[in-house]
């Protein structure tokens, strides 16, 4: 979804009380974390991840651009040598991301999106649908496994007792028992996920319309050559679950559209997509 389309020029900033105000806010954000975040401070750029959107993707692109074609040992350019992530994926120093949250107008702020039905559906195949039988992620054992299977005995759903399935039903009544903006980043309303409610982004892309027209963009506004860019494009590290019947119905998908009404509605995806998945 480029600038120019009607629901990237939706997307507007929230009134700020002051520049350092936004700052503590975003810190403070549920959703904000180094290892969503992406800040290019000499390119004026952020890049912010989107769990179940291609975001191991462009983990991989990226640090295969700063290694392999700017010849870095070290994607954190040695920086908090103590955290594993920050060698995984390049956190920025900490006056960096408090310049690109206190000076946002003076950034690109890019990201991707999916199309919410897809999305949810992908966190439920890929967290939970199979753990009953091949084992759980570890962080959904630690998290998410536990609420969830005493949500399903407190409200009589199926997949309450331990090494029961989870239907995807139970799951969507789950993450509709939650607040927006404190969900879990995988199954979250993008929009808060995106840090969307504390700066404006210059452009969004839908994985299943522009995603290689967004990191041709990201990579060459990140100062890679067009060479480079091509062989980063082609990178890819994401991996499709099983397929599974179709778990949506009519009145399964419109508690959904309700969850996620102001993604479909920023995002321009269509509220019947639902069919087929």
């Amino acid at each position: 979804m480029s600038e120019s389309g009607s629901a990237a020029e939706r997307i507007t900033a929230p009134k700020s009380s002051g520049r350092w105000a936004r700052v503590w806010r975003v810190f403070k954000d549920h959703h904000f974390s180094p290892y969503k975040v992406y800040v290019n401070r000499p390119q004026r750029t952020v890049v912010v991840l989107n769990p179940m959107v291609v975001s191991q993707s462009f983990r991989f692109a990226l640090n295969r651009g700063l290694l392999e074609f700017r010849g870095l040992a070290d994607v954190s350019e040695g920086r908090y040598r103590a955290f594993k992530k920050a060698r995984e994926f390049p956190f920025a120093r900490l006056r960096d991301y408090v310049h690109a949250f206190r000076f946002a107008e003076e950034y690109s702020f890019l990201g991707f999106v999916r199309n919410p039905y897809r999305r949810l559906r992908s966190a439920w195949l890929d967290k939970l649908a199979f753990g009953h039988r091949d084992g759980y992620p570890r962080s959904t054992r630690r998290r998410v496994l536990g609420p969830l299977r005493r949500f399903a005995r407190e409200h009589h759903l199926a997949g309450g007792e331990a090494g029961a399935a989870i239907p995807f039903a139970t799951f969507v009544a789950y993450v509709e028992s939650e607040p927006t903006g404190r969900r879990d980043h995988h199954w979250d309303e993008q929009y808060s996920v995106l840090l969307m409610n504390h700066v404006r982004f210059a452009q969004v892309f839908q994985l299943e319309t522009n995603y290689h027209e967004g990191l041709t963009r990201i990579f060459l506004q990140l100062g890679f050559t067009p060479e480079q860019v091509a062989q980063l494009v082609a990178t890819q590290r994401n991996t499709s679950p099983p397929p599974v019947e179709p778990v949506f119905d009519e009145m399964l998908a419109a508690r959904v559209r309700r969850v996620y009404a102001r993604d479909f509605e920023t995002f321009g995806y269509d509220p019947d997509s639902w069919r087929g998945l």
